[in-house]
């Protein structure tokens, strides 16, 4: 085995990605602290700078130095005695996240500041890439097993939350390295593998497999799913003794864990606790007196059956959801993971060659998506750009892929995964912290759109094309909610948009109660043009000339059933075309309007009677 193009690959992405890690401006590039960023942020430069993992005003104030926004979504918790009473120093908050993350990080943020999350993101994938190389080299020519091993990294949506102050990168590799560790023996041969890695095939290889699956439990307690398979093949292969002690490494490392934060907090839970809250524009300490409304309260100690197992709509949302989970807009594998496509379909290619821990593999993998797509049926892809709650599952689908000797197979996921993500890969920052736009064109506009993730798309980070109030026009028609699905288009003040010039505006229309009938009012500018409107399926196509107005009805089909927050919720799916645009600026010399327009929309809805 050759083990320097491994090194090599490894190296230069080190290189790249390591030096963009400490000269970018991260105040500057990341548009702010987003989503969960601010909690592991403040706790990496409290462990840092104060030795210590409590929130007190300190910890706020240093946030402005670097991010004049603030911590926008931090989560805080007050502590508690263990025996259960309240925390006697009111002086201080615990943080409602894993701390094992800004811990590794810790010493990175102390040589690189806050550019320290990203070297520490930057050393891991690198290790994931040397790794994955190595498996794959065991069973194949080294060209082939390095395009893959980078193309499963790179022709991924990986890249981009390479620059996020979150775990996900870390909670991958840690899940890969795992895998490697437990897998490498099955697959190599002590006397053709590199210098080093003899290791690997004594059974230190699978306590290896067990802490890091711990620190990845701690991290995220579904990881310890990944453990499952790692006890099963050691069960299978009658290896008792190799079972126990991974048990106990397992077990002790998690335990650990999760009792220096029952130490620290009084709590094992650091998601749980009745006051667990986010706060997004006022904070503890902010002012001299902290009032207890502030935040909104963000408890996770249990599951929600009412809703998961809704009659109304359990059945719907586990159907539509395997179904985008898959192939989905905004979160599916096809999109955002190709290269663990790719390995899927090449391992069921010839399922009776693929050994049994691979079948383990498989099921691991997508367990760690299906069990989200259960508990939590409308938020299951973690509200980020993909499905973030399945990162750990698609770095471990490295170990699906049969040996491969032709290159030019090897670079098919490349070529189909770079198609999807490549806009992202190449402008990470943007796309990680401004994701509305990125499924606004390309192969990925042509999936279907998640109805059941409706409020955790990315169209919602931007409060204009998010729950907008359209209806209710004072024609005894109903109020309803539109979610802008692209930038094609334009909202007005009367409640009516304008659709880009030769586009098609897809929308999403959310309502309270059936609807019989919807009614679309349709205005050409200055230019002729050929409009249609869609509704799940039913269509109409219209020619109009230049300022002429005219409507169309269509009788609404069943709605989507939908109680993330409205009892009784139906979801429709809409889209109107322009074939021909005007810019008015052209059209009036008194007009300073810059936009391309087609035709101007105002909706409105007739209620199905009771």
């Amino acid at each position: 085995m050759r083990l320097r193009p491994g090194l090599l690959l490894a190296a230069v992405f080190l290189c790249l990605y390591g030096t963009l890690a400490v000269t970018v401006d991260d105040s500057r590039a990341r548009y702010g602290l987003q989503s969960d960023e601010a909690t592991y942020y403040m706790m990496g430069l409290s462990l840092v700078h104060d030795g210590d993992l409590t929130y007190r005003k300190e910890d706020l104030a240093r946030v402005w130095k670097e991010f004049p926004a603030g911590p926008a979504g931090v989560f805080l918790k007050k502590g508690r005695q263990i025996g259960g009473g309240p925390d006697p120093d009111e002086t201080r908050y615990f943080w409602g996240k894993s701390f094992v993350y800004p811990l590794f990080a810790a010493p990175f943020i102390l040589l690189f500041g806050t550019s320290g999350f990203l070297v520490l993101n930057a050393v891991m994938l690198a290790l994931v890439l040397l790794c994955g190389y190595l498996f794959l080299h065991a069973r194949s020519g080294a060209g082939p097993s390095a395009v893959l091993a980078a193309a499963v990294v790179m022709a991924s949506v990986v890249p981009m939350y390479f620059v996020q102050i979150m775990p996900e990168v870390f909670n991958l590799s840690l899940s890969c390295l795992a895998y490697f560790c437990w897998l490498y023996k099955e697959v190599a041969q002590p006397d053709r593998s590199p210098r080093g890695t003899r290791w690997l095939f004594t059974p230190r290889a699978d306590l290896a497999a067990a802490l890091l699956l711990a620190v990845a439990t701690f991290s995220k307690p579904t990881h310890a799913l990944l453990f499952v398979p790692v006890l099963l093949w050691q069960a299978r292969r009658r290896r008792w003794s190799a079972l126990v002690k991974s048990g106990a490494v397992f077990a002790i490392v998690a335990g650990g864990f999760f009792a220096v934060n029952m130490a620290m907090s009084g709590d094992w839970n650091y998601q749980g606790g009745g006051d667990r809250k986010s706060y997004v524009f006022e904070f503890p300490f902010q002012n001299e007196v902290t009032r207890p409304q502030v935040g909104a309260p963000k408890s996770r100690e249990g599951v929600m059956p009412e809703v998961i197992f809704s009659r109304r709509t359990f059945t719907s949302n586990l159907a539509h959801n395997l179904e985008y989970f898959f192939v989905g807009r905004y979160a599916g594998m096809l999109g955002y993971f190709f290269p663990g496509v790719f390995a899927m379909l090449a391992m069921l290619a010839a399922p009776r060659r693929r050994p049994g821990w691979q079948w383990l593999v498989l099921g691991s993998a997508l367990v760690q998506g299906l069990t989200f797509l259960l508990a939590t049926p409308y938020t299951w892809s973690g509200g980020g750009v993909g499905n973030r709650y399945f990162l750990s599952g698609y770095g471990v689908m490295l170990f699906l892929l049969p040996p491969i000797e032709s290159t030019a197979l090897a670079f098919v996921p490349w070529v189909v995964g770079a198609l999807f993500v490549a806009p992202m890969v190449m402008n990470p920052f943007t796309a990680a912290f401004r994701p509305a736009g990125n499924a606004d064109g390309g192969l990925l506009r042509l999936l279907p759109v998640e109805l059941t993730l409706l409020n955790d798309l990315p169209i919602f980070t931007e409060a204009d094309r998010g729950r907008v109030w359209f209806g209710d026009l004072g024609r005894g028609d109903p109020g309803f909610l539109l979610s802008f699905l692209d930038s094609n288009a334009f909202r007005e003040a009367d409640k009516s948009f304008w659709v880009r010039g030769e586009s098609r505006a897809e929308i999403v229309i959310k309502t309270d109660r059936p609807i019989r009938r919807a009614t679309f009012t349709l205005t050409a500018g200055a230019v002729a043009t050929d409009v249609t409107v869609a509704i799940a399926g039913r269509r109409q196509s219209l020619h109009l000339d230049a300022g002429q107005t005219t409507q169309v009805t269509i009788a609404m089909p069943p709605g989507f059933p939908y109680e993330k927050e409205i009892r009784g919720g139906l979801l429709w799916k809409a889209s109107v075309s322009s074939s021909r645009g005007f810019t008015p600026i052209f059209f009036d010399p008194d007009s300073t309007d810059v936009r391309y327009l087609g035709v101007r929309v105002t909706p409105m809805l007739e209620a199905s009677p009771q």
